[in-house]
């Protein structure tokens, strides 16, 4: 086995609520291996993105983050915040869901390179412009020398992300934690910006968490998938095994709610219901109020995450039921 380049033991971030703590990610775990592009994958509130923040400890108080983050083998729980600091750009970067949010209006491109640059490898002056014109250049806008002195606003919604990829490669880190980095984009453009995730990852030996709420993305670009469902894991697996051989009733639903294009056409089926709401998730399995093939056990006591097959782990007490039915 390869020792995991990031392992992720318990992971729960939580936020007052009226009735007290609610958690948006509850004791999530997982492995990254080195070079790996891992997708996490999940319904709009099933906790993704507070998932990267969180390994990050990006989450500002009141919210409190809780469990175990080992990167490298050494436990970020336990640095303080000048230790985190030189960790989060330099060895771990994060590109944010929004890029119009994430960049500052004030400041050109060149500039917010320039100061990851300057933060994390003391460049600065013409050897920093230097270098955020190359960085420009490896993320495919051209004439990067002009872009460089150009403002957010008039970069378009492709340029404002492979900006924001630019900046999060400045540092030259080891893991890039990518937020729906496709969102709001059109499919063209959506296809670049993952064949450039791709390509990079390649050239620059490094690893990929990419949030997702989209499995053509999936398929297209991740070794492993890890489901999210309601703040908890509900299924880790290769892509492989996912979309051929799903184990866990909510994967099932996802995938089976997607069109394949291929084969006889049939009709798509969607998820009855709605996720549960942070204040108030049900006891057992979270996904049993909407799940057909539930059980009086779904509905009590938490599922454990376990190996159904080598690699496969899925957090259903129905695995046998859900393997037995017919896959796209």
């Amino acid at each position: 086995m390869v020792e995991p380049l990031l392992s992720v033991r318990g992971l729960r971030t939580t936020f007052p609520g009226p009735f007290g703590p609610v958690a948006a990610v509850d004791g999530v775990d997982f492995d990254l291996a080195p070079g790996e592009v891992l997708g996490l994958v999940g319904e709009s509130g099933s906790g993704k993105s507070i998932t990267l923040r969180s390994i990050l400890r990006l989450v500002n108080p009141p919210g409190l983050v809780s469990g175990a983050v080992r990167w490298k083998g050494r436990d970020l729980a336990g640095l303080g915040e000048p230790d985190l600091r030189d960790v989060r750009g330099r060895e771990i970067a994060i590109v944010f869901q929004e890029p119009m949010a994430a960049l500052n209006p004030v400041l050109t491109v060149g500039l917010q390179i320039e100061e990851s640059l300057e933060t994390h490898l003391g460049l600065s002056g013409g050897g920093a412009r230097t270098r955020a014109c190359e960085l420009l250049t490896m993320v495919g806008i051209a004439d990067a020398r002009q872009r460089l002195d150009a403002y957010p606003h008039e970069f378009s919604g492709g340029m404002r992300q492979r900006a924001m990829i630019a900046i999060a490669l400045a540092a030259g880190p080891k893991l890039l934690l990518a937020d729906e980095p496709t969102t709001a984009l059109d499919v063209t453009i959506q296809d670049q910006i993952l064949k450039l995730l791709l390509r990079l990852r390649r050239e620059l030996e490094m690893s990929i968490i990419l949030v997702t709420h989209d499995l053509s993305v999936v398929a297209q670009t991740c070794d492993r998938v890890v489901v999210l469902y309601a703040g908890r894991v509900m299924e880790i697996g290769s892509v492989a095994d996912l979309f051929r051989r799903s184990a866990h009733a909510y994967t099932a639903g996802l995938i089976g709610s997607v069109p394949t294009g291929e084969g006889a056409r049939r009709p798509l089926i969607s998820i009855p219901g709605t996720p549960p709401s942070p204040s108030a998730m049900p006891e057992g399995c979270r996904f049993a109020p909407r799940c057909e093939l539930a059980e009086e056990a779904c509905r009590s006591g938490k599922p454990v995450l376990a190996e159904i097959a080598p690699a496969h782990l899925s957090a259903c007490r129905r695995s046998d039921a859900v393997l037995a039915r017919p896959h796209a």
